[in-house]
């Protein structure tokens, strides 16, 4: 009578079947870690490309509404600029108090992104004069005191939000009229700003309560060195270090991710990646 085998495996069958597994395990292991590897490069990519066209287009919306002749530009430099940005945009409703430096704006006719903020915000009222004249028109320039709701207008608008004006000419109100614009704006820094880990960004300063706040980082990465050149020409497309001459101002903006890709097929393989951008701007009130 023969003797039946036991049911089970050999040791070698065994061994074959633990390096057939490792074999397949390692190749799945190392597709994972490739797809992996793929879509953190793919992510640094998107993140300069959309890094380098944020700062293409907040820089350049700020600097359309600089007005460099009447003093828009407070400081320049080849990666760096501080200008008075402009915030909103009121119209006067009623009379000004002279005597209290104060003007009711309409409610219904606001144009900005932001309420007023007495603690960064300034105020330009422009101011008539004689009507059968131009030379005489001015903007005149405030600190914002208060600003309050619940005022009415006298011009028949409707609601209105009184402002307090300190810090200027105020005696001068006396010749602003019904309808006149004002203008809010704040002093802002732009700069290239290299964090601690040595990445560029552009980075920003706020002007709030006398002092310049600490930079915040807003757009990137760039490049930390070159990551935001700036450039400054006239009327006549000549290069100019003279802050009201400015008539055109040159953005190139230059993008690097903090870390080498790796994706096949890409010329820059296992480099860091680079991406940029130039922009021209045109000043407003400048030919």
């Amino acid at each position: 009578m023969s003797e039946r085998r036991a049911a089970g495996f050999t040791l070698i069958e065994l061994i074959i079947a633990i390096v057939l597994a490792g074999i397949v395990l390692g190749a799945i292991y190392q597709t994972l870690q490739n797809n992996q590897r793929f879509y953190r490069s793919e992510s640094q990519v998107l993140d300069v490309q959309q890094g380098v066209r944020a700062v293409a287009q907040l820089l350049p919306s700020e600097l359309r509404e600089v007005d460099a002749v009447a003093g828009d530009i407070l400081a320049m430099g080849p990666d760096s600029i501080t200008i008075r940005a402009l915030r909103n945009t009121f119209f006067i409703c009623a009379p000004p108090n002279v005597g209290a430096g104060t003007i009711i704006t309409r409610n219904g006719q606001v144009f900005g992104y932001r309420s007023v903020d007495p603690t960064r915000d300034r105020a330009l009222v422009f101011r008539e004069g004689k009507t059968q004249v131009m030379n005489d028109d001015e903007w005149l320039d405030f600190a914002i005191s208060s600003v309050t709701t619940g005022a009415a207008c006298t011009d028949g608008t409707g609601a209105g939000t009184t402002m307090t004006l300190a810090g200027g000419p105020t005696p001068r109100l006396d010749s602003v009229t019904v309808g006149s614009p004002i203008r809010t704006y704040e002093r802002v820094t732009y700069r290239l700003y290299v964090d601690s880990a040595g990445v560029g960004w552009l980075g920003v300063s706020d002007y709030v309560n006398g002092s310049w706040a600490a930079v915040a980082a807003v757009a990137g990465p760039l490049n930390s060195a070159g990551g935001i050149e700036l450039s400054y020409y006239d009327s006549t497309g000549t290069v100019t270090a003279t802050a009201t001459s400015v008539a055109q101002i040159g953005l190139v903006v230059r993008g690097l991710s903090a870390a080498p890709i790796q994706i096949p097929g890409r010329r820059a393989n296992l480099q860091k990646y680079q991406d940029s951008m130039t922009v021209r701007v045109a000043l407003r009130n400048n030919s």
